[in-house]
């Protein structure tokens, strides 16, 4: 699963909200390995390319989920892409039943997370 948009904002600009969402203190880069919570879910950072992607993991009792999130700059500013993948024993269920709610709200996170930013910059 996975949704895209292109913005405005630079790269830089995005990576650096991305830092102060994600990061465990402010002002500190996102590292692998460090564990957060958000809204209720645990989550840990897998692997990072700094300005460029990082990797979140969440799991549940029989399914593990990785959301990507990786900025690469275009000629007006930046290409911006949420992935979603699904592992373990029950991934192909939840995918089968969840999948295009999933898709959804991939799709509307990367339009309000873009459209705040772009927001912000003006």
């Amino acid at each position: 699963m996975e949704a895209t948009i292109e913005s405005r904002v630079s790269p830089e600009a995005v990576w650096k909200a991305w830092e102060s969402a994600h990061a465990i203190h402010a002002n500190s880069p996102i590292e692998p390995g460090q564990r957060s919570k958000s809204t209720g879910f645990k989550y840990q950072i897998l692997d990072v390319v700094k300005g460029e992607r990082f990797s979140i993991l969440w799991k549940s009792l029989f399914v593990r989920m990785i959301f990507t999130h990786s900025v690469r700059a275009v000629d007006r500013g930046s290409e911006i892409r949420y992935t979603a993948e699904m592992k373990g024993l029950f991934a192909g269920l939840v995918k089968f039943l969840l999948k295009n709610k999933i898709q959804r709200n991939l799709s509307f996170v990367l339009k309000e997370f873009t459209k705040q930013l772009e927001k912000a910059s003006r």
